[in-house]
Formats: structure tokens, C-alpha cells, sequence
């Protein structure tokens, strides 16, 4: 008969294996007591306390040590974004975040490395193409039907109707599946004739695609060619495919207008977005080290707002921006450790995939501010940067 150690092994393990299918639970929000919370941090808190019940306390330390050149730059990401929930200009919405963007993705992170013995790489790998699969034919069954997509995307699909899955936007949706997508397509060129990753790979494409996102089109466009590029055995591929869309491009007349549309920025999200940036230049001028404070943006930034027939947004839509608002420059230094640690610490050129699509997506976009989207960041550098089984340590 197992003990009720084992149970809590065998919990946190199931948990670990899931946590790609599970992100999409903060969508399901809710109160205990006075404090508000998520389904998603409900399943957290009980990994976290399974893990700790069922391997104890040594899966923490063990997973701080593990973490080797990452320690320094995760420490200085925490401690300066909390820094930055004391001077935001409201200090319990501040921490909140904090806690859902900061905390507890890095208590996954240290976790994940304090437990890499017994992690499974492809059992999560399943989770994310189970993941993908199930918002990818939502995301079909919304624009085939119409049904279940929120207002003002709900139109006609000659009028650019625009899934969004689960998610209350279509960016939310291509900016949860990109990052996958673009990780899975790197694990199928490594790992030969496995097409489901092939598969899970076009699904987030398609997701993206029915989305009407740009930036997540491009994004993983960019990460899957980059895959193919750094690949001895494919790069002949990535150069007759950089040559054929760029003569395509250039042929014909509606593609070269997308294109010339989307690289100026001259259509209406893009003008939107250069307003939007060079307001927020203007308050990060007034604001330079400390910024707007951990959720605050949309307060600090509404002085500087002229262009008031456009809405205040959550957050800048460009990653430097986005984060140097939310946690000065302090923050944004950490966050460029951290994102120089992801490349050094690398498995492989092919590790940099996930990376690259965000960073890209990050372009014009807001790819780690979000409940999920920080879970997977840092789920992710922990895959592209760990081998986790004795197959890929054979290879």
C-alpha cells in the first residue's frame, strides 16, 4: 500500500506533466475571502504544496542550487519588480500582479529544476500539443460558426471575423499558442518522424492565422525559419524559402501591400501602436528609473495620453516599453539577464525557437504580462535549456 508520501509525489509529478493544459484555468477567476484568485493559482498552490509534502523542502533548495548562472538574473527580476509594486499608484492591485506574473512563475521555474530528475520532457510535451489541439479547434469551431467569439470580433468573416478561442481576445489566443508552436517545431526537427509535433505545430499556426494576428503569424514564422537556418541538414530549405516568399512578396501586388502596410506601420493597428509608443516615450522621459510601477501604466500613463479617441491600454504593446514601465530600469536590465542567460544557457541554437517567437511577438505585442503567458516563459526556458531525459542526453 503507498503511503501518502508517494500520493504526493505522485501528484506534484501528474501536476509538472500538465502545467501546459492547466494555464488556460486562470480564466476561470473567482474570490476566497477578500482575496481574489484564479483556478490557475489554486492548481499552483497545491503543486506547490504537493511537491514540498511528497519530496520536502530539499526539492526547493536543491532547485535553487540547480539553477546554477540563472540565480542572479531571476533574483534581481523578482526583487525589482516587487521593488516596483511599492512606488506603483496602487500597491494591492501592484502586488497582485506581481504575484500571478512574478512569484509564482518562478516558483515554477526553481521547482522545475529541483525536481528535473523525475521532470518528463514529452510527457509535457503532450500537455502542449493536447493544449494547442483543444483552443486550435475552438479557435475553428468560432470562425467557421461565428458562435462564442466576444464582441467586436464577432462579425462576418468577409467583415474579418477573428477567433479567440477560450480567450477574451484573438491576440490572447496567438500569443498563448506561438510560443509552443514554436518550441514543438524545433523538437520535431530533432526528434525525426515525430509528426504529431509537426502537427501541433501547424495548429498553432492555423490558431494565429484565425486569429487575424500579425505578430503571431510573424512570429512563428520567423522562429520556425531561424530552426531551420541554424540546422545544417535544412538550411538549404530556409534559404529557398526566404528566396520564394521574398519574390512572392515583390510579385504580387497585394502581398507586397500587406507587407509594405504592416513594415510601416501604416495601417490602423500600427498607427495605433506608434501613438501609443510615443506617449508612453514621453512618460517614461518624466518617469526614467522608476517607470509607472507594477501595475500602473494605464494611471501613470493617462496624463500623457492626447490621443483620447484611442483607449489606454494595460500596457505599452512593445517589450521594452512594457517592461521598462511595469518595473523601471532596474527591472528592465534584469530582464535583459535573463533573456542573455536563456541564450547562453541553451541546449542547442534549435532551444532558441521559444525565445526568438516571443521576443518577435514582443515587437508589437505584450508576451509575458498574462497569467499563462509568464508560466510559459519560464516553463519554457527551463525546457530550452535542460536536457531532461537520457534519450536526449544519447543524442
Amino acid at each position: 500500500m503507498k503511503s501518502w508520501t508517494a500520493y504526493y509525489k505522485q501528484a506534484a509529478t501528474w501536476m509538472i506533466w500538465g502545467l501546459p493544459l492547466a494555464l488556460p484555468l486562470y480564466l476561470v477567476r473567482f474570490k476566497i475571502g477578500p482575496l481574489p484568485t484564479t483556478l490557475l493559482e489554486v492548481y499552483l498552490l497545491v503543486l506547490f504544496v504537493a511537491a514540498t509534502l511528497g519530496f520536502g523542502m530539499v526539492s526547493w533548495s536543491k532547485g535553487w542550487k540547480s539553477m546554477s548562472e540563472w540565480r542572479w538574473p531571476v533574483l534581481l527580476w523578482s526583487v525589482a519588480t516587487l521593488a516596483a509594486v511599492f512606488w506603483s499608484p496602487s500597491m494591492v492591485t501592484g502586488l497582485g500582479l506581481w504575484r500571478a506574473y512574478v512569484l509564482e512563475p518562478v516558483l515554477v521555474f526553481v521547482l522545475l529544476f529541483g525536481l528535473r530528475d523525475i521532470v518528463d520532457r514529452k510527457r509535457i510535451e503532450q500537455s502542449m500539443r493536447i493544449v494547442i489541439t483543444i483552443v486550435g479547434f475552438w479557435a475553428i469551431y468560432q470562425y467557421v460558426t461565428g458562435q462564442g467569439i466576444p464582441s467586436p470580433w464577432n462579425v462576418s468573416i468577409a467583415d474579418g471575423r477573428r477567433a479567440t478561442g477560450p480567450f477574451p481576445y484573438p491576440n490572447a489566443l496567438a500569443l498563448f499558442v506561438v510560443p509552443f508552436g514554436a518550441y514543438l517545431f524545433s523538437r520535431w526537427i530533432e526528434a525525426k518522424r515525430e509528426w504529431w509535433l509537426l502537427a501541433s505545430w501547424a495548429m498553432a499556426f492555423l490558431s494565429a492565422f484565425l486569429a487575424k494576428s500579425d505578430g503571431g503569424m510573424l512570429a512563428l514564422a520567423v522562429a520556425t525559419w531561424f530552426v531551420l537556418v541554424v540546422r545544417r541538414e535544412t538550411r538549404r530549405i530556409a534559404i529557398v524559402l526566404a528566396v520564394v516568399g521574398t519574390v512572392f512578396v515583390v510579385a504580387v501586388a497585394p502581398l507586397r501591400g500587406a507587407f509594405i502596410e504592416q513594415a510601416t506601420f501604416s495601417g490602423w493597428s500600427g498607427r495605433v501602436r506608434t501613438w501609443t509608443w510615443t506617449e508612453t516615450w514621453n512618460m517614461l522621459k518624466d518617469h526614467p528609473v522608476l517607470g509607472a510601477g507594477f501595475g500602473g501604466y494605464p494611471t501613470v500613463f493617462k496624463p500623457y495620453h492626447e490621443k483620447t479617441f484611442i483607449e489606454i491600454f494595460q500596457y505599452p504593446h512593445t517589450i521594452v516599453f512594457n517592461v521598462w514601465s511595469e518595473a523601471g530600469l532596474v527591472g528592465l536590465f534584469a530582464f535583459g539577464w535573463v533573456v542573455v542567460t536563456w541564450i547562453r544557457k541553451r541546449v542547442s541554437w534549435i532551444a532558441m525557437a521559444p525565445l526568438i517567437a516571443i521576443l518577435i511577438h514582443g515587437l508589437v505585442d505584450v508576451p509575458y504580462f498574462k497569467n499563462d503567458l509568464a508560466i510559459a516563459f519560464w516553463l519554457l526556458a527551463f525546457l530550452a535549456t535542460i536536457q531532461l531525459d537520457r534519450e536526449a542526453n544519447r543524442r
